[in-house]
């Protein structure tokens, strides 16, 4: 990836956030920090980032309650890090739309392999698009396009079609896509990828297009695509 990526860090802990930026930096990241969210919006304004790393437990606005303001500021995906180790809070920042959360003490190493794998999908611009029939989903546009007809996705929508699209017609588990999507096993009681689902199939029986996600009782979910009208 390189020094190319670099990284937004919210985090109040002065030497926790010096010693994160250190280890990524050795790996070859670069490192922005700010102490609280109200520190973090210029430099939003300012510049692109590729990834976001925010603490939940900030001075002023903690940051669930700055995750909107995050997701107007930049497309960048969003892992959240806390000493929080509550379930109901990993569950609310994941239905917000972070896309991983680190529960502190931060295990180095962990943290490193959990940014790979949310930005190992962009690595390679030959697998930045699928398509199949008239139907076509780009990567990195964040775009789904039928046809002369181009709709728009967020991060959190585009992330998850990705995986569907890859396996079409095949019935995905739960387990599987829990584990694609946050990058970490399933605890077997975790609801915010059903969520997440529920809203995505929404979205795209609202665009009226040949993709239909089913609920397959007993074993999970399964995108499908058909020609001619609506099954």
């Amino acid at each position: 990836m390189g020094s190319a990526v670099t990284i937004l860090l919210i985090e109040d802990d002065k030497a926790l956030a010096e010693l994160i930026a250190t280890f990524l930096e050795t790996e070859g990241f670069r490192v922005v920090l700010a102490g609280s969210a109200e520190a973090a919006i210029p430099l939003l304004s300012a510049q692109e980032f590729d990834l976001i790393i925010c603490d939940i437990m900030l001075p002023g606005q903690d940051g669930f309650d700055f995750y909107p303001t995050l997701t107007r500021l930049t497309q960048a995906p969003v892992i959240f890090m806390t000493a929080l180790a509550e379930s109901q809070d990993e569950i609310r920042g994941l239905e917000l739309g972070a896309v991983d959360y680190i529960s502190k003490p931060v295990v180095p190493a962990l943290l490193l392999a959990r940014i790979k794998a949310r930005l190992r999908r962009g690595s390679d611009p030959k697998s930045q698009q699928w398509q199949h029939h008239e139907v076509s989903l780009n990567l990195s546009l964040q775009q789904l396009t039928v046809g002369e007809r181009a709709f728009p996705l967020t991060t959190q929508e585009t992330t998850l079609l990705w995986i569907f699209v890859h396996a079409l017609d095949q019935v995905l588990s739960r387990e599987y896509l829990f584990e694609q999507f946050v990058g970490r096993s399933y605890d077997g009681l975790d609801r915010a990828i059903d969520l997440k689902i529920s809203r995505l199939r929404k979205k795209l029986d609202g665009l009226d297009i040949p993709l239909t996600i089913k609920t397959v009782h007993g074993r999970g979910y399964l995108l499908s695509y058909h020609d001619g009208p609506r099954p």
